[in-house]
């Protein structure tokens, strides 16, 4: 229990900053009266308040069928909520952080991803996916040093102006279509299109 509380202060603790550069003010282990009603009864690990969209911050450690359980009861407490969203933040099971990964093995990778587009968008989805968090640890090796959601992610490279907020709307669809697929959603194809201006992307950032 010690460890997960310290896992979890040091998760909120690299990305604070993050949330106070847009705005937010990261309000941890919120009273009752601090929160909406609809999340009367439970306790998140924190909130941020004073932009929008309010965010409701929890930390959980990958992996696991109670993760994923906790993960879905919260986001069908948001149905119909649009004041508020989730915000998911994976920290590693031991609190070490991720290694950095070197510009050719990512450039290696995008690669990979450009050729499977056509043939297995689904597979180069998540190798463009992964090459993109593997960008944001270089690019941000504090605010990302561990692993991060896709949403989080989205928001670490925009918010620190390494993409520009025209890109969040393909971002987030692919996020969802990602996270989908990742969880055994295997109907879903996301349009090869889409998956190499994700590669363009990574690669403009990388270059």
């Amino acid at each position: 229990m010690v460890s997960a509380m310290l896992n979890e202060q040091a998760a909120l603790d690299n990305l604070e900053s993050r949330w106070t550069k847009r705005g937010y003010q990261v309000i941890r282990r919120p009273s009752a009266d601090q929160l909406p009603g609809f999340l009367r009864g439970f306790q998140p690990d924190a909130i941020a308040v004073g932009a929008k969209p309010l965010l409701v911050i929890e930390v959980m450690q990958r992996g696991g069928g109670s993760t994923e359980t906790k993960l879905k009861q919260l986001q069908s407490l948001f149905s119909g909520q649009a004041d508020w969203r989730l915000e998911v933040v994976y920290a590693t099971a031991d609190g070490a952080p991720l290694e950095t990964i070197t510009p050719h093995d990512i450039r290696t990778a995008l690669g990979e991803a450009r050729r499977l587009s056509d043939d297995a968008p689904r597979s180069a989805l998540m190798m463009a996916w992964a090459s993109l968090e593997a960008i944001g640890r270089r690019l941000e090796p504090t605010l990302a040093a561990r692993s991060l959601s896709t949403g989080s992610l989205i928001d670490l490279l925009i918010s620190t102006g390494h993409l520009p907020q025209t890109e969040s709307a393909l971002l987030f669809r692919l996020s969802s279509t990602r996270n989908a697929v990742a969880h055994g959603q295997l109907d879903l194809t996301p349009a090869p299109a889409d998956v190499r201006r994700l590669v363009d992307l990574g690669e403009r950032l990388v270059a």
